[in-house]
């Protein structure tokens, strides 16, 4: 019986153990499937500060060479998943790093933590990246577009290959970068990104607007301690938040004189280092960001904010007082550097050099090497002291210029000695109207070429393509052509009578083209391959006539018959270049030269030389074609031009396109050039566009047949000549030439 009792006593003491096992048992049964289900639902998509896909490691091998199908095949993805130790294993296997890469390793089918793999993959980096083309770089978020899947930084712009909502706006990421696009990122707290030199702009409701980058931005600030508007200043952020405003409170003001990518030369502080991202704010009117090259050189006054040694912004708080233009004076050979500077003047004239002023005599002859010892010394500043005119001469003091009115610049550079006309715009037009027109031409054609002139030299002024040496335009036919003529009182007279006239079309100062004979009709700025019509609305194809039937000259057959008559109508029918024509032999010497030429355009703008191979397959080389075959014109203007010319070599073509392209090509291989008024001359580019040839097969002769000299846009100079012959006004002319204008004066 006892027995018994034992029995059954310990049986119930079983029973409890029964039960609490069972239950244990259930609370993990449905651990397991709570964590099953936890799996099985983590949105991958998601951030995880744990955890990564597969889906994002492999999107951070983008670097490795391999294709994303590549890697899913790999790794066995039917879908995203986590990223598993096996992953990894295989990864560095086909990487061929399996022994060079170290990390602590557990089970296969376990899955891999964040650290861990950033550890790997840096190592990885190390390893294979030897070109250092992936950057680990702090990131802020300004602006993310979803759809483009790009998002704005303090950086730039940059496209993105991570999940969309790993991204928020506000926030700072180390993000890995290759080729402009975030491949990969972390996610670190207390992470400090700072967005430099933004323009603040003020702060309401709690929200501080700033200007950067081109665009307004509203980040939330209770307060900023201290009214920062319209001021520079670097906003530091932490986790999402402003934690600290850095107000730039050092400013210079002065007239920019030389800019490049490392420096900034300011009038009377001399070269200081910039920004590699240099913002400029416009400050009047609408506060909106500009660019370095909508400053006028030597023409506005501007607020420079300096940190440190550096110009890390600019404010334009006024308009440009368009006054001067800077004339960069081309050596002999037509180079921007010259060997020696010297100057004389017929009286007194000041040179100044850093703090030191000096006042030489008339006749008397400087040497700017003197005071400029070597490259990087500043500039010599010389100017007439009672508005003489001075002259550039050589080292024997021998005059080799005319005179320049204004004042000279001259810097030292590497490459040797340049030098700069500060001058003011009328007075500049005073030598480039007969330089560019001939001064017995009648007073209203000079007024009209006065006017273009005017306008062109204005535009210039806003473009500042020679900014690095402080110049607007050169003193050539790149621009206009600056004293190189017997100074005149008739252009004086002419500049005079038409002062501060400008055309404006829109409101918008227009680039005035001119040229010198036409073929009958003007061309619109097709011939130089632009395609975006809007750019010159006042260009229009215009037959140079009083009679204005229309003439249908695209169509081969009707140029033809045009170029090979005289149109007696035309108003520079008189000229001589307005009918020529010369002959072309496909000599070895000639297509060799013609080749090289095609090379040298290639580069400068290669979309204006298309080359193929025999097989029709585009190539960016010249080398290979061959010999020239044949010639033949695939396009041609309404107003005749031709617009693309196809050259046939042995090994393939050259598409020839932009009307200077195809004279100078062609320049090369013809003979001299037959006139209208009988006589020869030897040129080494084709008068103008405006041509059509035959061919001879017995001899290999091309014959040409050509009308006008020039790029044929805009004004023709002979034209004008010839309507203010017939009474014309330089307003009539200006209006005949330029479609939609109005002429008024320069405000």
């Amino acid at each position: 019986m006892g027995r018994i009792g034992n029995i059954g006593r310990n049986g119930r003491v079983d029973a409890k153990k029964v039960k609490l096992c069972i239950l244990l048992a259930g609370c993990a049964f449905l651990l397991l499937a709570v964590l099953k289900t936890e799996y099985k639902e983590r949105d991958l998509s998601q951030w995880n500060d744990a955890y990564l896909g597969a889906d994002e490691a492999i999107q951070m091998l983008t670097f490795s060479g391999y294709e994303k199908s590549e890697w899913e095949e790999l790794l066995d993805m039917k879908q995203d998943r986590e990223l598993k130790f096996v992953d990894v294993k295989k990864i560095l296997e086909h990487l061929g790093a399996t022994e060079y890469v170290t990390y602590q390793k557990e089970g296969d089918a376990k899955a891999i933590d964040r650290k861990t793999w950033y550890d790997i993959y840096d190592q990885l980096l190390e390893l294979l990246d030897t070109n250092q083309k992936v950057s680990c770089t702090p990131c802020l978020i300004l602006k993310k577009d979803s759809k483009e899947q790009q998002v704005q930084t303090q950086d730039g712009s940059y496209s993105y290959l991570v999940p969309d909502d790993f991204l928020e706006e506000t926030k700072g990421y180390l993000c890995y970068l290759y080729e402009n696009t975030i491949i990969g990122l972390k996610r670190e707290k207390g992470l400090e990104v700072v967005l430099p030199n933004v323009y603040f702009e003020g702060v309401s409701q709690q929200k501080a607007s700033v200007l950067f980058g081109g665009q307004t931005y509203e980040f939330p600030l209770e307060e900023a301690g201290e009214d920062l508007s319209g001021t520079v200043c670097d906003m530091h952020f932490k986790d999402g938040e402003i934690f600290k405003i850095d107000r730039k409170q050092e400013t210079i003001t002065g007239n920019l004189l030389t800019v490049d990518e490392q420096k900034i030369e300011i009038d009377g502080y001399g070269p200081l280092k910039r920004a590699k991202v240099l913002p400029v704010y416009k400050t009047y009117g609408t506060i909106e960001q500009k660019d370095v090259s909508d400053i006028v050189i030597g023409n506005m006054n501007v607020t420079y904010v300096v940190a440190g040694d550096e110009v890390c912004a600019i404010l334009l708080n006024q308009p440009a007082n368009l006054s001067n233009i800077r004339v960069l004076l081309l050596d002999g050979d037509g180079t921007v550097y010259r060997d020696g500077v010297w100057i004389t003047c017929d009286g007194e004239y000041q040179v100044v050099y850093g703090e030191n002023t000096a006042v030489y005599g008339g006749g008397t002859l400087f040497d700017t090497a003197s005071c400029l010892t070597e490259a990087g010394d500043g500039y010599v500043r010389i100017d007439a002291v009672n508005g003489n005119e001075m002259y550039l001469a050589d080292a024997s003091g021998s005059r080799i210029s005319y005179g320049y009115e204004g004042g000279f610049e001259v810097r030292r550079y590497a490459e040797g000695f340049v030098v700069i006309n500060d001058v003011p715009i009328e007075n500049y037009l005073y030598q480039v109207v007969t330089s560019e027109m001939p001064a017995n031409y009648q007073p209203e054609a000079l007024k009209a070429q006065a006017v273009c002139a005017r306008s062109y030299a204005y535009r210039q002024l806003l473009q500042s393509e020679y900014a690095q040496y402080g110049a607007h335009v050169d003193d050539s036919t790149n621009y206009q052509v600056y004293n190189r003529q017997e100074h005149t009182d008739i252009a004086r007279t002419v500049v005079d009578d038409t002062c501060g006239e400008v055309m404006t079309c829109g409101g918008e100062i227009i680039e005035a083209f001119y040229f010198s004979t036409s073929c009958g009709m003007t061309q619109d700025d097709c011939v130089w391959n632009n395609v975006i019509a809007d750019d010159y609305p006042f260009l229009k194809v215009t037959r140079v006539s009083a009679d204005q039937t229309p003439l249908a000259l695209s169509d081969e057959a009707a140029f033809y018959q045009y170029i090979t008559g005289i149109d007696d109508s035309c108003f520079d029918v008189s000229s001589h270049f307005f009918r020529w024509s010369t002959t072309a032999k496909l000599t070895d010497e000639r297509m060799e030269q013609a080749r090289q030429v095609l090379a040298v355009r290639k580069e400068i703008k290669p979309e204006n030389i298309l080359l193929y191979d025999s097989s029709g397959n585009p190539t960016d080389t010249v080398s290979g074609l061959g010999k020239l075959l044949s010639m033949q014109i695939k396009a041609r203007g309404n107003g005749g031009a031709v617009l693309d010319l196809v050259l046939t070599y042995e090994n393939g073509t050259a598409e020839v396109l932009s009307e200077y392209n195809i004279r100078k090509v062609l320049g090369c291989l013809v003979d001299d050039v037959h006139l209208l008024d009988g006589t020869t001359q030897k040129m080494a580019i084709l008068p103008s566009a405006c041509f059509t040839f035959s061919y001879d097969e017995t001899t290999g002769t091309y014959t040409i047949y050509g009308g006008g000299y020039g790029h044929g846009v805009g004004m023709s100079q002979n034209g004008a000549e010839g309507m203010a012959e017939l009474g014309y006004s330089y307003k009539d002319i200006l209006n005949f030439f330029f479609k939609n204008i109005e002429i008024e004066p320069k405000g």
